[in-house]
Parts: C-alpha cells; sequence; structure tokens
C-alpha cells in the first residue's frame, strides 16, 4: 500500500493527480501540492509559517466550524512537522498520523527495531496495539478529543477525524 502524501508545506491530503504540484521539467512534485508548488518553485515563496497557518486555518474554521483562534493554532502545529517548515520530512504514523519527532515515539518490530511506519501508542513489537480496532471505533475514539482540544462540534469533528484517517494507510483499504 503507498504509503500517504501529504503536502509539505501545507499539510493538505494529496490524493489525485492534480493534488500534486510540478517540478521544472514538468514532472509530478512528490512533496509539495499544486497550489503550493509550481514549476519547480513555491507559488508563495515569501509566505511565513504564521500566514500559512492563517490561511489554513481560516478553511478549517469555516469546514468543520472551529473557533478562528483554535483553528489557526492548530493549523501552526500542523505545519511545524512539515518539510518546507521544518527543514526535513518528519514522519507521520500511518495509523494515527501523529508526527515522531522523538525516538521515543516510534513503535518497535519484533526485533525490537524501531518502526519507521508506526507510533509507540498504535505499534508495539510488532503488532498494532488495538489490533481488531476499525476506522469507524477509530473516529469515535479520536473525535472526542478533537472536539474538546479544538472547541469543534462533535459531528464536524467526527467528518474531519475520518477524512483525515481515510489518507492514512492502515485505514485506506
Amino acid at each position: 500500500m503507498e504509503k500517504a502524501k501529504t503536502c509539505q508545506s501545507c499539510g493538505m491530503p494529496m490524493a489525485k493527480e492534480s493534488d500534486f504540484g510540478t517540478e521544472k521539467d514538468g514532472s509530478r512534485s512528490e512533496d509539495y501540492c499544486t497550489y503550493c508548488y509550481q514549476n519547480g518553485a513555491y507559488t508563495e515563496p515569501e509566505i511565513t509559517i504564521d500566514e500559512m497557518a492563517k490561511k489554513g486555518g481560516a478553511i478549517m474554521s469555516q469546514m468543520f466550524e472551529i473557533p478562528s483562534e483554535n483553528a489557526v493554532n492548530f493549523a501552526k502545529e500542523q505545519l511545524f512537522v512539515l518539510k518546507r517548515w521544518a527543514g526535513l520530512e518528519i514522519p507521520s504514523c500511518e495509523s494515527c498520523g501523529m508526527p515522531m519527532k522523538e525516538e521515543s515515539e516510534f513503535g518497535t518490530e519484533n526485533d525490537g527495531s524501531k518502526s519507521t511506519r508506526y507510533c509507540t501508542y498504535c505499534y508495539q513489537e510488532g503488532e498494532f496495539t488495538e489490533p481488531e480496532l476499525t476506522k469507524e471505533e477509530a473516529v469515535s475514539k479520536y473525535a472526542p478529543m478533537m472536539a474538546e482540544h479544538l472547541k469543534m462540534p462533535l459531528d464536524k469533528a467526527k467528518v474531519m477525524v475520518e477524512s483525515y484517517l481515510t489518507t492514512l494507510p492502515r485505514w485506506n483499504n
């Protein structure tokens, strides 16, 4: 299964060919979306992380009824782990989406080595910590936390979480 693609500038999921930006030679960019990157360059080279967070936050606020300030802060948290802003690509768990910045955040394989795909909360000793968890159950589990954290309606949090989980390889089948 192909690893989920997320724009490393704005965080937008890139699911279809038209979502991807282009390199100078016209080939598809593997890192950036069409809104952020065209012909091998950023479409807004001078934009700051704060300005990008305001743009993304405004969209999230409107789509999911998140108070504006909370949406902007959440967007900024998400941007900090993307290649354009972090200077490197920080891996995210392919089950829950958590960025894995510290060694302790990586799950483990059967042999004790770190997993390159899953976090410690989702995966230990080569197995999922909740192997029977369905996508629907994951939405029910994570949406209330998201709703409380962002002060948004639970029904909107469910839509947001389900939409996000669908981009992750564990749930993309």
